[in-house]
């Protein structure tokens, strides 16, 4: 009965398994089957079930082991002087247009309408808020006006404040007192320090929003198809994530370090040839604004960081916080991140780094190149799609669209690594390393339950 009993677990066994555990052993390479051998006769020797291992563990385990041998896989196939590494991988010769349908899905409308709210709430606090501390800083300009102490909040918080230091202040209270003292007047004159900061942050907006106006209706209006097409790209991808987060604190970006080294590096092979072909006194014009407005950028960016983080004081340092301090206070958040707009700074780094060259130098003709691939794209989205989905996929579009479009898989890195790995991972035996496991498991229990 016995004998009759093991005959019919083997059925079973090769059943459940298909090949049985030695042909799974001799069809697998030498070292994976010594794992297969030493799994099996440790799991025969522990035998309990407080020790078995967790299926968890063993995934884990087994895609561990898949990358360690992936990689000992990839070093042996590239360890040569000359390796072909990116061999899978290539460039799209269309420039991604035949993969532009497939940019679509659902979760672009919830998106786009978030970067629309982010839009429009960027927008008004900055108008709102910008504007009241312009009027109010204008109309307590007058020493006289004491009448509204401790009357209006935002008044008394103007008064609070439009004395404290700013960088520009001080710049501008400097020059009029050399004035002053050139012309023989002692009068002394102080800037208005919160007004001129609004006043800014006022008029670089007003900028900018005259600029999406003018993109987007030159965007059904032009007459050469380029021109069109140019301004489209330039109103969906320069201008919209510009207002979603702008304030004047984004003029710190143009000053960090690595932007201005950055800017160096390109500005000064274009001073040189300028320099060459104008002479020297334009290359030190052009030397001479580029320091001037990096340092204008740093100056005024300081000012409007300390403006920005005494408003939001005023609007957390109360009691209740109500919705438009609440509004005005993550906006502000919002605007700090922006300084540096990371997507921005990455799309512009991919496209350096597809139309810039091994020399890492927009040239003329490179520029002209990606711009007319922007466009392009662009033309080629409105025309596929529905202007709500054009809409949506030319506000969400990002740089892993970029890459999707641009980058093409001429095989699989897996299956190349495969080839080449002795002991690469198998999930076909692993599997069949698992059933057999468990089916050795059942027959060690039914038999110490039989005895």
């Amino acid at each position: 009965m016995e004998v009759a009993a093991n005959n019919e677990m083997d059925i079973e066994l090769e059943s459940c398994v298909g090949p049985t555990v030695a042909e799974t052993r001799e069809s697998l390479p030498d070292e994976r089957a010594f794992q297969v051998r030493r799994r099996s006769s440790s799991k025969g020797s522990k035998g309990s079930k407080g020790s078995k291992v967790k299926p968890e563990d063993r995934r884990n385990s087994s895609f561990e082991q898949e990358c360690e041998s992936l990689e000992e896989a990839a070093w042996a196939k590239f360890d040569d002087s000359l390796p072909d590494f990116f061999q899978v991988l290539e460039f799209a010769k269309d420039g991604g247009f035949s993969e532009v349908h497939e940019l679509w899905d659902s979760s672009r409308y919830l998106r786009a309408v978030l970067a629309l709210m982010m839009l429009m709430a960027n927008v008004g606090t900055i108008v709102i808020n910008d504007g009241g501390y312009l009027v109010h800083a204008t109309h307590l300009a007058d020493e006289q006006q004491e009448d509204t102490l401790g009357i209006h909040p935002v008044d008394d918080h103007v008064r609070a404040i439009q004395n404290d230091y700013m960088i520009s202040g001080f710049l501008v209270d400097g020059c009029f007192l050399a004035f002053a003292s050139l012309i023989g007047c002692d009068h002394g004159i102080h800037s208005p320090r919160i007004a001129l900061i609004c006043a800014i942050e006022l008029l670089l907006l007003a900028l900018l929003l005259v600029k999406a106006v003018a993109c987007f209706v030159a965007s059904f209006v032009e007459k050469l198809e380029r021109v069109r097409w140019s301004k489209a790209y330039i109103f969906w991808w320069e201008v919209l994530p510009e207002l979603t987060s702008f304030s004047a604190m984004r003029l710190l970006h143009f000053a960090t370090p690595s932007v201005v080294l950055s800017d160096l590096y390109s500005f000064a092979a274009y001073a040189g040839s300028r320099a060459e072909l104008d002479g020297w006194a334009t290359g030190a014009r052009l030397w001479v604004v580029f320091v001037l407005t990096k340092l204008m950028c740093l100056v005024l960016g300081i000012d409007a960081f300390l403006f920005k983080v005494r408003v939001a004081y005023s609007d957390i340092h109360q009691e209740e916080l109500g919705p438009w301090s609440l509004l005005s206070v993550t906006m502000f958040i919002v605007q700090v991140l922006g300084i540096v707009q990371l997507s921005m700074f990455v799309r512009g780094r991919i496209f350096l780094f597809i139309f810039g060259g091994e020399d890492s130098i927009m040239q003329p003709a490179e520029k002209a190149l990606q711009n007319i691939w922007q466009a392009m794209v662009v033309r080629k989205v409105c025309q596929l799609f529905d202007w709500p989905k054009a809409a949506a996929i030319l506000m969400t579009f990002d740089e892993d669209d970029f890459q999707k479009l641009v980058l093409n898989e001429n095989g699989d890195i897996h299956e190349s690594l495969m080839s080449t790995s002795v002991g690469s991972w198998d999930p076909i035996a692993e599997s069949a390393g698992y059933a057999s496991e468990s089916l050795l498991s059942r027959i060690s229990e039914d038999d110490k339950e039989g005895q």
